[in-house]
């Protein structure tokens, strides 16, 4: 089978600081208003249009009154995405830093920005659903939110880890959230950060192929990265499967959804393995994954605290 090379049209430089914008002109110092890719411009345009300010966002004086059989499983699963949010302003940042295009650099300054809203929103809001102070993240969480996300010279990986892969689970969860949360100022919170979590996410879809060589470059690294993430991710979510079941959340359909979500941006059919191939590579994901979270539920209690005594059993 000969697979075509692929001729996409380069990125046009319009943010690079080097040696030659400074004696040339052009990248950074550039002026010209063209933005060839339009659709990221628009989004990046979207965002200053949907600004949204976390100190006036709800009355953060107001007391929370939400349904006692819900609480405790919303402000854990908001406590288990939230160190990601902040993550996710340090990885927006790096990425910045290395688009070729006014386009990308512009919006994913914006991106960190709403990145360290939506952190400091949550941070208020969960001692307000369990009347104490946030847990620190474990060593898991800790590792998840590092190796998994960062890694700031690939621009490639952290746009895929967080853009394509983290905003798309996350929005999944605060919507399935939204369904079943009954205060209003905590609907409205998460509606708030929901909306720009989809922006977030078609940001990945218009902005990849801008990224897209140095993909192809580490395209095995890349994945067998992503495929030691997800062990990271399972040691670093058992204690949330219990709480997502009580929310009606499915963590089988939502990876599954998530893994669909990547094939559709990242294009891995061709190239280096054929779609069938895929297809098979993408079932077995998705039957591991389901045998793991069944695993994992099975050795915690309702409060999803891990029972070593069933483990031993």
């Amino acid at each position: 089978m000969i697979v075509m090379k692929d001729r996409r049209a380069p990125i046009h430089d319009s943010a690079s600081l080097n040696w030659k914008s400074v004696f040339f002109g052009g990248g950074v110092f550039e002026n010209v208003t063209e933005h060839p890719n339009k659709k990221g411009w628009d989004i990046f345009e979207l965002g200053q249009k949907s600004f949204w300010a976390v100190p006036s966002a709800i009355d953060w004086n107001a007391d929370i009154h939400e349904d006692p059989e819900y609480a405790e499983a919303i402000a854990t699963m908001l406590t288990f995405l939230c160190p990601g949010e902040k993550a996710a302003v340090t990885g927006a940042s790096y990425i910045s830093g290395l688009m070729k295009s006014e386009e990308g650099k512009f919006y994913f300054v914006e991106q960190a920005l709403e990145e360290a809203k939506h952190f400091d929103a949550l941070r208020r809001l969960i001692p307000k659903l369990t009347g104490r102070p946030m847990d620190a993240p474990n060593f898991w969480l800790r590792s998840l939110y590092s190796f998994g996300v960062i890694e700031k010279d690939d621009a490639a990986f952290m746009m895929g880890s967080i853009n394509i892969i983290g905003e798309h689970l996350a929005h999944q969860v605060f919507h399935s959230i939204n369904r079943v949360t009954k205060d209003e100022n905590v609907k409205k919170v998460l509606g708030l950060i929901g909306k720009d979590e989809s922006r977030h996410i078609a940001a990945g879809q218009r902005f990849f192929e801008e990224v897209r060589p140095d993909y192809e470059k580490r395209r095995t690294r890349i994945m067998s990265k992503n495929a030691a993430t997800l062990l990271v991710l399972a040691a670093a979510s058992y204690h949330v499967l219990r709480p997502m079941d009580k929310l009606g959340i499915k963590l089988s359909v939502v990876m599954e959804n998530m893994y669909r979500h990547y094939d559709d941006v990242v294009g891995m059919k061709g190239g280096l393995v054929s779609e069938g191939m895929m297809e098979v590579m993408l079932k077995g994901f998705e039957k591991g994954t389901n045998k793991w979270i069944a695993q994992l539920m099975a050795h915690t209690d309702e409060r999803g605290n891990f029972q070593p005594a069933r483990l031993v059993a």
